[in-house]
C-alpha cells in the first residue's frame, strides 16, 4: 500500500507540458545543434515540406541555411509570440542570395511561403546561436548517478531532445518518473525514458529515441497513469519519434506452406489481393474463426479513424497468400493505424489488443504495403473529386500540410463546383496532385511547375471575372521543374510508375520482393505495341498475363532455393528458346547476377530484354523495297553483336537505295 501512495504522489508530479502547450521534441536531425530543442510543428509548419527543407539544408549553400530554414519550417516554441526566436529579414536575404546558384544547379526551388519581407528586421535571430542556448561542441561523457546507470550503454551526450544541458538537470526531470518505473508497468519504460533524457552517445551525437519502444512503454503504463487522473506527457508523444533507431524484431516466419483460398471474410473482400492462407499469425485455422474476431473492428473501420486500419487488420486475419505462405503484417502500418485509432477506442473504454501490439511485427514486408523509406504510408484516396484519376493512392500530410483527407477536402471545397465548371480540364488533376498528391511506395510525387502554370492560365482569367484570385498557396514557382507529374494521365492509360503500382497491388512479387521501376519500364517498352509510351486496357491485360507466366516459372522452379535465385546452369536452360551463344550468355550472366545467381527482378528484366530484341529483329526482316544484295545472319548472331558490351554499335546495311539496321 505504501508503494501505491508513493506512486500516486509521483504521478501527480508528472510534467503535463514540460515546454508549454503544444511543444514537442525537435526530431529532424538536420536541425539539431541550432540552439533549441522543441517545436510546435515537429513534422513541419503548415504549408512546408520537411523533405524540401532537408534538401535545402543538405546543399550547405550558405553557412546559415540551416538556421534560417529550420527556424521557419520547424520553428522554436514561442516564436509565434516572440520575434527574438524568428530569423531576421537580413539573414533570409543573405541565405537566399548565397543559395540562388546552388539551387538552380540542383534544380531545387526556394519555398514559396518563405518570404524574406515577412520576417522581422531587428530583435531576431541573426545566425545559428544568436538566440536560445549557446551550446559548446558536443562530446560523449560517462553516465553518472543511479538512474540510467545500468543500461547497455555507458556514455551519453547533451543537450538532449528536451533541451537539458547537464546530466543533473536531465536526472532531476527524469526523477518524476522514477516511482512509475519501479512499479514495473512496462519493461520498456526505463530504457525509453533514458533514451530521451540520458541518450546514448554515438560518435558525439545522441541516438534518437525509438517510436516502437515509446509505444510499448505507453501501452503498458498509460492506463495506470490515467487511473490516477494524470496523462502521458505531451512532450513524449510517440508520433514525434521515428523507428530509425529501433532494433529489428525477427520477421514472422511461416515455412509451412498451405493451399491458397479465396477470401470470404466480408471486411477483407475488397483488398488488392483476393487469396489468403491459414492458419494466420494469430492461429485461426478457418476464415469463419478469423471473421468472427475481426468483426469487432467493423465500427472502428466505418468511422475511418485511420485509412490504414483495415489493410492492417486484414493483413493479420486474412493475410495475402504468397506461394502458399502468409505475407507478414507490417509494423509501420500497425503503428499508423494504432496512433490514429487508439484514443477513440480508449474513449469508449476499449484498449488496443495485446495480440496486435505493433512491436510484435517487423518492417520486412512494409514496402509491399506502400511504406516508404522515410516511414510515409500510402493510403486510398477518399476525396470524391479526386477519385477516378490515373492514380488511387495518396499520402498525408499533403503538399499544403493538411494532416488528413478530411481536412483537405474541406480546404479544397472552393474547387469542387465553381472552378471545375469554369476552368480547363487541367485544373482537376492539378488541384488533386496538391491536395491529394500521388503516392508511390510511401513517397509523395509533386506536380510540375509547367503543369501548375498551364492550369493557372486556363483558370485565372475566369476566376478574376468573379472577383476571385489564384490562391497564394498554389504559387507555381513553389513546384519543381522535373521528376514530377506533368500532364493528365487517363485512368485507362498506365505509364511505368502506374504499371509498377498495379503489379505490386496485384501481388506479382516473390517473398515480398517486388519488381523494380527499371524493370517496369522494360515491360512498358515490350507491351507498348502502338508505341504511345503508355499501355491501354488491352495492353495491360497482356502485360499481367506475361508477368504471371514468368513469375509462375520462377516460383515453381527456382524460388525454393536459398537464397531464392537462379544458378548459372538453370539460367542457361531458361534461356534456351533464344539460342544464345556461350559468349553472349556470359555477358548477360555477369551483368545481371547477384549473390547466388539471378533474382526474380533480374530474371524478369533479362527475359523482357531478349523478347524486345527478338521482336525488333523480326520487325526488320524482309523489308526489301528494291533489288538488293542482303547479308545473311540469324537472331543468334544479331543478339550476340547487340548484347556484347565490347561492340558499342552494330548495324546491318544493304547495298541499295534504302537501308535497314538494328542498333543497340
Amino acid at each position: 500500500m505504501s508503494r501505491f501512495f508513493l506512486l500516486l504522489w509521483g504521478l501527480l508530479l508528472l510534467p503535463r507540458q514540460a515546454h508549454g502547450a503544444n511543444c514537442y521534441p525537435l526530431t529532424s536531425s538536420f536541425c539539431h545543434g541550432l540552439g533549441y530543442a522543441t517545436t510546435p510543428h515537429p513534422t513541419g509548419a503548415p504549408g512546408y515540406s520537411l523533405q524540401q527543407a532537408a534538401q535545402l539544408v543538405e546543399t550547405a549553400c550558405s553557412p546559415n541555411v540551416a538556421a534560417l530554414v529550420c527556424r521557419v519550417v520547424v520553428p522554436e516554441c514561442g516564436s509565434e509570440e516572440s520575434s527574438q526566436k524568428k530569423p531576421c529579414r537580413a539573414l533570409c536575404q543573405k541565405v537566399k542570395a548565397d543559395c540562388e546558384s546552388a539551387l538552380e544547379a540542383r534544380r531545387l526551388s526556394w519555398p514559396a511561403r518563405l518570404r524574406c519581407d515577412a520576417l522581422p528586421e531587428s530583435n531576431c535571430v541573426q545566425g545559428p546561436h544568436t538566440s536560445g542556448l549557446h551550446l559548446p561542441p558536443a562530446s560523449c561523457q560517462p553516465i553518472t548517478g543511479p538512474l540510467c546507470g545500468d543500461l547497455s550503454y555507458t556514455e551519453t551526450v547533451l543537450p538532449n531532445l528536451l533541451g537539458h544541458t547537464t546530466q543533473e538537470e536531465a536526472r532531476a526531470a527524469l526523477q518524476t518518473f522514477a516511482l512509475v518505473m519501479q512499479v514495473g508497468c512496462s519493461t520498456q519504460l526505463m530504457p525509453f525514458m533514458c533514451s530521451v533524457y540520458i541518450p546514448k552517445c554515438v560518435s558525439g551525437s545522441p541516438r534518437p529515441p525509438c517510436r516502437t519502444q515509446c509505444e510499448q512503454a505507453r501501452s503498458g503504463c498509460e492506463s495506470l497513469i490515467n487511473r490516477i487522473g494524470s496523462a502521458w506527457p505531451e512532450v513524449l508523444r510517440c508520433e514525434t519519434f521515428t523507428t530509425e533507431s529501433c532494433e529489428q524484431v525477427p520477421a514472422f516466419d511461416s515455412t509451412q506452406t498451405s493451399a491458397c483460398q479465396r477470401i470470404t471474410v466480408p471486411l477483407c473482400r475488397d483488398l488488392p489481393y483476393a487469396d489468403t492462407v491459414l492458419p494466420n499469425i494469430l492461429g485461426h485455422e478457418t476464415q469463419d474463426a478469423a471473421g468472427l474476431e475481426v468483426d469487432q473492428f467493423q465500427t472502428l473501420v466505418k468511422v475511418e479513424c485511420s485509412p490504414h486500419l483495415k489493410p492492417f487488420l486484414c493483413s493479420v486475419y486474412t493475410p495475402e497468400c504468397v506461394s502458399g505462405s502468409p505475407r507478414p503484417p507490417c509494423r509501420t502500418l500497425c503503428e499508423h493505424a494504432r496512433s490514429n485509432c487508439e484514443s477513440l477506442m480508449n474513449k469508449f473504454g476499449f484498449q488496443w489488443p495485446d495480440s496486435l501490439k505493433c512491436e510484435a511485427f517487423s518492417t520486412e514486408s512494409c514496402e509491399h504495403y506502400g511504406v516508404g523509406r522515410s516511414g510515409g504510408v500510402c493510403e486510398p484516396i477518399t476525396i470524391p473529386m479526386c477519385q477516378g484519376l490515373a492514380y488511387n493512392q495518396t499520402i498525408t500530410p499533403n503538399l499544403l500540410g493538411h494532416t488528413s483527407q478530411r481536412e483537405a477536402v474541406m480546404r479544397m471545397s472552393f474547387f469542387n463546383a465553381m472552378v471545375q465548371s469554369m476552368c480547363s480540364v487541367d485544373i482537376r488533376l492539378f488541384v488533386c496532385t496538391v491536395y491529394a498528391p500521388r503516392c508511390s511506395a510511401g513517397e509523395v510525387q509533386r506536380p510540375c511547375r509547367s503543369f501548375c502554370e498551364r492550369a493557372k492560365r486556363g483558370c485565372e482569367g475566369l476566376m478574376g471575372s468573379f472577383g476571385v484570385s489564384w490562391p497564394d498557396e498554389l504559387q507555381c514557382n513553389s513546384f519543381p521543374v522535373d521528376n514530377c507529374i506533368s500532364e493528365d494521365k487517363k485512368p485507362e492509360m498506365l505509364y511505368a510508375e502506374g504499371i509498377l503500382a498495379k503489379l505490386i497491388a496485384g501481388g506479382y512479387s516473390v517473398r515480398g520482393k517486388t519488381l523494380s521501376l527499371k524493370t517496369a519500364r522494360l515491360l512498358l517498352t515490350y507491351m507498348d505495341a502502338d508505341k504511345t509510351g503508355y499501355l491501354d486496357v488491352v495492353e495491360v491485360f497482356k502485360l499481367e498475363h506475361y508477368v504471371a507466366v514468368v513469375r509462375r516459372e520462377y516460383v515453381e522452379n527456382y524460388e525454393k532455393s536459398n537464397p531464392p535465385s537462379i544458378p548459372l546452369g538453370q539460367m542457361k536452360k531458361a534461356l534456351r528458346e533464344f539460342e544464345l551463344d556461350d559468349e553472349t550468355f556470359t555477358v548477360l550472366w555477369n551483368e545481371n547476377r547477384g549473390e547466388g545467381g539471378i533474382d526474380y527482378d533480374e530474371f524478369m528484366a533479362v527475359l523482357t530484354k531478349l523478347h524486345i530484341l527478338r521482336e525488333r529483329f523480326h520487325a526488320n526482316l524482309l523489308r526489301l523495297p528494291c533489288d538488293c544484295q542482303v547479308a545473311s545472319f540469324s537472331f543468334k548472331q544479331a543478339s550476340s553483336a547487340v548484347l556484347q558490351p565490347l561492340v558499342k554499335r552494330w548495324s546491318l546495311s544493304v547495298n541499295c537505295d534504302s537501308m535497314s539496321s538494328i542498333s543497340r
